[in-house]
Order: C-alpha cells, then structure tokens, then sequence
C-alpha cells in the first residue's frame, strides 16, 4: 500500500453557501472528490474522504477527524464561495503538522491559480482542470522523487515563486475512469434536497458528461472545457444499477450542464432507464434549443420529472450581451413542450448584468410570470473569477471581490445603472408573485396531496423562503 491521501470537502454552511436562502438550499455529495477517490484507490493509495458539510460541524472537530487518519497528503475541492473555508482549513491542518502536503483542486484554482495561491499561503500545490491524471501523476511524482515540474496541469510553489507548469489535456474517454467511490461516504440520506424537486430520498447527484460548448460571459468554463465529453449510456447505466444495488437510491438528478446534449446517448440512456430502472425518477438541466418534443417525451416515459432552464433573461439584447445565444421564441416552445409532456419545467433567470436597467429587470419578471414554469428562480448576477463579465466587473459598477461571497444569493456586483436596494426588491418581488399565484399554489398542492410525507421539509424551505423575501440586504 502507497502513501495515505484525505480528501476533504471543506465545511460550509448553508448560510455560507446561499446567502439571506439558508437552510431552503440544498447540499449534495462532492462527486467531483468521489471521482479522485476512486483514482487513487485504483492506483493503489490509501485514500479517505471527510465531507465537512455534511454534517454539519465545528473546524476543530474536522481538524481531528482528519488527524486521526494520518495523511501524507490532503487533497481539498472548492468552489469560489468555498476557497476562504478551504483556506481556514489548511492553515488549521498547517499549524499542526506543517509537513502534510496540501493539494487544492477544483474550479476556483483551475480559474485562478496565482491570485488564489498568492491570496493564500496554507495551499502547497494547485491541480487546474480535470484532475484525475494530474493527481495520480503528482503523487506518484513525489513517491519516484521526481521533479513537480515534470507534472502537466499543476501550479506549486518554490520557496517564494510559483511555478505553473504546461497545460493539460482534457480526458477524452470518460468511460476509462471507474465510478465514483460512494462506499466512501456517510449515508446519502444526511444529505439535503431542495424541497421543490419532489424526489425521494436518498438521492444521487450524477455528473455523465463534461464541458459546454456555451460562451456565456458569466460562466467560467476553466475545469471542463468547451467541448462536451460523455460517458457512453453504458457506462451510466451501469453507474446507477451499483448505486441502487449497493445504496438503495430512490431517485436521480443529472447535474450535466446540457444533459440532453447528444440525441443518440439520450436515446440510449433514457432506453435503458425505461427498462432497468422504471421505478426511478429523475430531473437534469438542459438548454431550451437542444429540447424537441420526441426528446421529451421519451424523457417522461423514462421517469424525468423536471427539466431545468437557463433562460438568463427575458431581453433579448441582454442575452446577445452575455452571449447565450437563444431566443424568446425558443424559451417559450420548450418550456410549452415541457409540460405539455408532464414534465415539471423550471426556469434559471439573472438580474444584475452590466448595463442592466430598471426595465430590463422588469421586463425579464414580466417574461418569466408570462411562462407556464412550474418552477422559477432569479439570482444575482456574480461575476466568478475566470468568467468573462470578471474582468469587466470593476469598470462596469460597484464590485465587491470578496470570493466567500459569490454564491449568487449574496449581492456583489452592481451596475452603475441600478443600485443594491433595488435589485433585492425586484428579486423578491419576483418571487412572491411568480409563487403566490394561484396556479401555482394549485400545483404544489396537487403534488403534496400525491406526496404528503414531503409537507414537513417543503414547510421548513418554505419558512427559510419567506424569511429570505423580508430581508432587505444581501451581504
């Protein structure tokens, strides 16, 4: 047996990761450490997974959980809003044993390398894009006493320089990696669902393929790339039979970016769901003009429930803006099609972009309450690092570059043309009156009347909700 790796997904709130929301956010297991975990198993490591998260618990506590393993490495994911968490972390871990080697992974790093490892200190190392051939190539490299700068892909430190050594490739078949470690988890039943999604529980979160070929300036695509890569249906199907096998899953939600990206997969994928797994039901994300009513329909029959959108917003000259590159024509037609099929559609909108105005936010509300969704949700915008709208930020309004709290739900960035005060009133209003109508109410009845067993956890987001529409800050 090789050297022993702890990988940790770093504590974080509810408050902490969506903002005046709180507890009405959900948390789900870090399947991205899962991958890694598994890597390094199959290449002999001994290797262990803490999420911090889940449950949630006291720094300390942590700190001895992972001390009471014996790391010589600890391998740590973060996203933005999770980096000064992560941070907090290790120099906790350094404190006491400044001879463990801390790796950092994740979007964040993958997006900002030097300003996170110049920001902080406690990181030793930083792996960028995917990292499953990255991480088993630096361990082995510190295992074969071989120079870090012979490992594509990573960025690290040399006494007070930082190195960051040639790009590397993107993983062009998924399929050669094995599945996720899930025996490393506790019990997927400590983890929370979104009460809104009516999925039984424990549920999975899978991710079945990686990259977006879109170029909003508001996402970062620095981890996964442009060009989409998936598992074959195979494999996914495989996936789920060990997961229902060997952890009782209920139901599924596909966390791909455009899960519906390529017809043929899909086809396969819903085949198979049909035939081996009937039982399931599941919900993906996907782009409105990717969706045809075939596709749908053959999505319903395999168990999908809901669809989610990212429709941006309700003007089309702030989707040329930001690049989304679809029209209203197109969000109405799918979104129509959607539950025409009996599948539950929700809609993702932004208000905040550079430029924005007080009509334009409007006129976006307007749009979304002009929809049949079934769901709906508006955030602000928050330019991550790496993404297009970061560099424009700061010239563009009032930004506020604090990475804790980019969580969207926190307000960052404001434009010139608006002001904070504004922007929290518009996005609460849109909320009570997209939710309190009564065709809507109606369809969380009739779903509860199906589902009593979830009144309890849609009464507690429901309370977190309405506490989050009387606040008149975010951050």
């Amino acid at each position: 047996m090789k050297e022993r790796i702890v990988f940790i997904s770093p504590p974080l709130t509810f408050e902490e990761r969506y903002g005046s929301l709180g507890k009405g956010g959900a948390n789900m297991p870090p399947i991205g450490l899962l991958y890694l975990s598994a890597v390094c198993k199959n290449a002999g490591y001994e290797t262990f997974l803490i999420d911090a998260s889940c449950p949630e618990r006291p720094l300390d506590f942590v700190i001895r959980e992972i001390f009471s393993l014996k790391p010589s490495f600890i391998g740590i994911s973060a996203a933005t809003v999770a980096i000064a968490s992560a941070n907090r972390l290790a120099k906790m871990i350094k404190e006491v044993a400044p001879h463990v080697r801390i790796i950092l992974g994740g979007p964040h790093i993958s997006a900002a390398p030097e300003m996170t490892m110049k920001r902080y200190d406690s990181f030793d190392i930083g792996v960028l894009g995917e990292g499953e051939e990255t991480l088993i190539d630096l361990l082995n490299a510190f295992s074969n006493n071989v120079s870090l700068s012979k490992v594509a892909g990573i960025i690290f430190r040399n006494g007070r320089q930082l190195i960051k050594t040639e790009s590397r490739g993107f993983i062009q078949n998924l399929d050669t990696l094995p599945f996720p470690a899930w025996e490393l988890l506790l019990p997927f039943e400590l983890y929370k669902l979104s009460a809104t999604r009516f999925q039984d529980h424990p549920t999975a979160g899978l991710i079945t393929s990686r990259g977006c070929f879109g170029k909003c300036t508001f996402c970062d695509v620095s981890v996964f790339g442009r060009r989409i890569r998936g598992h074959s249906a195979e494999y996914v199907l495989n996936m789920i039979g060990q997961l229902v096998e060997n952890h009782n899953i209920k139901s599924l939600i596909f966390n791909d970016d455009t899960f519906a990206y390529d017809k043929k997969r899909l086809r396969s994928i819903c085949s198979g769901l049909k035939e081996r797994f009937s039982s399931i039901p599941w919900s993906c994300s996907s782009r409105v003009d990717m969706m045809t009513q075939e596709s749908l329909e053959m999505m319903r029959d395999a168990g999908c429930f809901q669809i989610a959108y990212g429709v941006e917003s309700g003007v089309p000259e702030i989707l040329q803006q930001v690049n989304k590159n679809i029209s209203m024509e197109q969000v109405r037609r799918t979104v129509a099609w959607t539950e025409a099929a009996g599948i539950r559609s929700k809609g993702y909108f932004i208000i905040g972009f550079p430029n924005e105005t007080q009509d334009t936010i409007q006129r976006t509300i307007d749009f979304a309450l002009s929809l049949p969704l079934s769901d709906f949700q508006i955030t602000f915008l928050t330019p991550f690092p790496g993404s297009e709208v970061y560099e424009l930020a700061k010239d563009a309004g009032e930004f506020d570059d604090d990475w804790e709290h980019m969580n969207m739900w926190d307000i960052v960035f404001v434009p010139h043309t608006l002001t904070k005060s504004y922007l929290i009133k518009k996005r609460n209003e849109a909320f009570r009156k997209f939710y309190f109508r009564p065709s809507i109410i109606a369809k969380y009845a009739k779903l509860l009347l199906e589902k009593p067993k979830f009144i309890p956890l849609l009464f507690n987001d429901f309370i977190s909700f309405v506490k989050m529409l009387r606040t008149k800050s975010a951050h």
